[in-house]
């Protein structure tokens, strides 16, 4: 997220904005706290019945019989209306609250879909993980536990005033000074407590980022023998976690409960006295202390609760804040026009003056200027880092370039809707992602069920179909886990079936060929001339053999278009591609002498 973001507003804004969520539920919410109100009422009535019980009949011996069943089996059904309408009331909420939930986590996948690569670059993958998953199961949480424990804690305390103002107005009033008192202990709490959970949740978020980033690398951690750096770093990230939690546990255990039940001991002691000294004037009636002390009881048990639930309070509201920020995080879903746009055919594409950044400081691509005609063959070349592959990046409208103007069919990039952009073209990437699901999933991609004649069609036209079909159920074969049991080139083959699967007018090969062996690589040259067929294709090439037949040949150097023309003209051309070539050729015919040395050598062995 944006470093220079505006601070969150305050709390109140932030819970309105949370609870806004429920809005589309209140019904259930409604359902919920009536039975509330009425498990509640009746729990109330049993500390009233026992004082009537002690008073009107233990105290005085009347044993009245059938008026001592009335009063009891009145007290058995209090019980049970309490305990059926408490567990109905738990379920409504936290299923009401589960739906809450699920709004929010969809809302926020939805969201972070339709962020541009560049937010992607900013956030790491194991902290995004964690504002979907942790983040919002602390929101649950919330709705689930804290909530319904204040809205429950609200109502017991009004049913515990309007009990004793009857018993005695008096001591009701005098009891109206605790609250004051909790409240403020329960502010305090929030208040030092709050930046340490800050704190907590930032560095989970930090571990998920290092654990995510570490098991990515493991072949290359353990390659360069760099096991110890990163648990070092990994125990760094972890101390700091530790620090927090015991600073969490210090708070907890001192301005909780202790606290609490001290204020709440202090009372009880304090009515006691009330009472001694009243029954040294009048008779003090058993029933109504007994009443007094057990309402005085139940009227901690909220305070109690909800100073255990104040943790949750509080991780639930740093969770808040941080998925609300995710949220006001820019997508490109309304930066763009969303009405399709008439193209000429076919779909020239210009690039006129173009600068890329991606840092604000650090030129990618200096003054660029070229045109690949639609329905003809455009590589770029270049030497690494010398900006082909952000020439793809703008086309994708991954990156937004600060100066200049990119147009497509005559018409500026900016004013193409994000669905017609994207579905004009096909991108195949240096390295493919392989989804989990089967090999038709991959290739057709669809929500729907997967077309499976045009996927094999596709295979077909890329020569994948021939190793599909070797594979353990064929079309139907689980790729596993990024794609662990195919070879790279059967990956790369895949991602080519995908783009055609996708039917784009224009095909964009970001080094497709760069990690694949020279059987793949003629097939790949053969799908390049059945994809072609009045399409556009434009190619970022490695391999310089790949793009010979093209019809434009596109030179990079340090961001800068130095070159331009085809192999034929370039080739007798002092300069950058020929000197590419030349390097290449002899780098080939090194390694053909050195595999036929060693294959003379086995020979003779």
């Amino acid at each position: 997220m944006r470093e220079d973001k505006a601070p969150q507003s305050s709390d109140t804004s932030l819970f309105k904005r949370l609870f806004s969520y429920s809005l589309p539920h209140k019904a259930r919410f409604l359902m919920a706290f009536m039975m509330l109100t009425v498990a509640i009422s009746a729990e109330m009535a049993i500390p009233w019945l026992a004082k009537t019980i002690i008073d009107d009949v233990i105290v005085p011996q009347q044993f009245e019989w059938q008026h001592l069943i009335v009063l009891i089996s009145l007290v058995m059904m209090f019980y049970v209306i309490s305990a059926l309408f408490t567990y109905l009331q738990a379920v409504s909420f936290r299923h009401s609250a589960l739906l809450v939930i699920n709004d929010v986590r969809k809302q926020l996948f939805n969201h972070v879909l339709n962020f541009s690569i560049s937010t992607f670059d900013k956030l790491s993958a194991g902290k995004l993980v964690s504002y979907i998953t942790n983040d919002t199961e602390s929101m649950r949480d919330m709705f689930v536990s804290t909530i319904p424990t204040i809205i429950q804690g609200s109502l017991r305390i009004i049913a515990i005033f309007i009990a004793i103002a009857i018993l005695d107005w008096r001591l009701m009033l005098l009891s109206l000074v605790l609250i004051p008192v909790l409240l403020t202990t329960m502010h305090l709490y929030r208040k030092i407590s709050m930046p340490v959970f800050n704190g907590i949740r930032e560095q989970i978020s930090n571990i998920n980022g290092r654990i995510n980033e570490s098991l990515q690398g493991m072949a290359l951690i353990q390659a360069f023998n760099q096991e110890k750096a990163f648990k070092e770093k990994f125990e760094q990230e972890n101390q700091r976690w530790f620090e927090f939690r015991t600073k969490s546990i210090a708070i907890d255990s001192f301005m909780l409960i202790p606290l609490t039940r001290l204020v709440s001991n202090l009372t009880a002691a304090g009515i006691v006295a009330w009472f001694a000294y009243g029954s040294l004037s009048t008779a003090v009636e058993v029933g109504t202390l007994y009443a007094f002390l057990n309402y005085i009881e139940r009227f901690f048990d909220p305070f109690r609760q909800l100073s255990m639930e104040l943790r949750k309070l509080q991780v639930a509201t740093v969770a808040s804040k941080r998925v609300f920020e995710l949220l006001d995080e820019q997508s490109d879903k309304n930066r763009y026009p969303q009405e399709w746009v008439e193209l000429s055919a076919p779909h020239d594409i210009e690039f006129r003056h173009v600068e890329l950044s991606y840092d604000e400081g650090n030129l990618v691509l200096s003054d660029v200027n070229f045109v690949a005609k639609g329905g003809q063959f455009t590589a770029i070349v270049g030497h690494t880092g010398s900006g082909k592959s952000s020439v793809i990046n703008l086309l994708m409208r991954f990156y937004q370039h600060q100066q200049g103007s990119i147009l497509i069919g005559g018409e500026p990039i900016e004013s193409l809707p994000e669905v017609q952009l994207r579905k004009m073209f096909g991108l195949v990437s240096q390295d493919p992602t392989i989804f989990s699901g089967s090999i038709v999933e991959n290739i057709d991609l669809s929500h729907s069920t997967p077309n499976k004649e045009k996927v094999i069609s596709a295979a077909q036209q890329v020569k994948a179909h021939r190793f599909i079909n070797r594979l353990t159920n064929g079309y139907d074969h689980q790729p596993g886990h990024g794609g662990s049991s195919l070879s790279v080139g059967e990956r790369q083959l895949l991602a080519l079936a995908r783009a055609i699967s996708h039917q784009p007018n224009v095909f964009l090969l970001d080094e497709a060929t760069a990690n694949i062996d020279s059987e793949t690589e003629e097939a790949v040259k053969e799908a390049l001339e059945n994809i072609q067929d009045g399409r556009t294709v434009i190619m970022v090439a490695h391999r310089l053999s790949t793009i010979k037949n093209a019809d434009k040949i596109l030179v990079m150097n340090k961001g800068k278009m130095v070159q331009s023309g085809t192999h034929d003209e370039l080739i007798v051309q002092a300069g950058d591609y020929r000197d590419l070539y030349l390097a290449q050729k002899a780098q080939e015919e090194n390694e053909h002498q050195n595999s036929t040395l060693g294959l003379a050598n086995t020979n003779v062995a």
